[in-house]
């Protein structure tokens, strides 16, 4: 079963893994991603998986055009039970 989603990304673009850094941030700002000239997000935020050159040979870049973030108030996805502890005591 898949892990619930928090956010969707607004734009996700892959992207040869041997493009020059050039590039990239030409495609990125084709693409509407705010990006500096290193390829930075501007505003928002950029996730990128890299390719390891084996199994893919693609660079996915996913941006999200709001800091991603969980208020205190939200109920959360994977609510853990709370550990028991152990009571140890010392003889003597």
């Amino acid at each position: 079963m898949p892990r619930p989603s928090l956010h969707s990304a607004s734009i996700t673009l892959k992207l040869p893994f041997d493009m020059s850094a050039a590039q990239e941030v030409e495609a990125l700002r084709a693409a509407g991603i705010p990006v500096d000239d290193l390829g930075n997000a501007i505003s928002g935020f950029l996730f990128v998986r890299f390719s390891n050159g084996w199994r893919s040979d693609s660079n996915i870049f996913r941006w999200f055009p709001a800091p991603i973030e969980r208020s205190a108030n939200e109920a959360r996805l994977h609510a853990t039970r709370p550990r028991r502890s152990l009571l140890l005591h010392a003889k003597g």
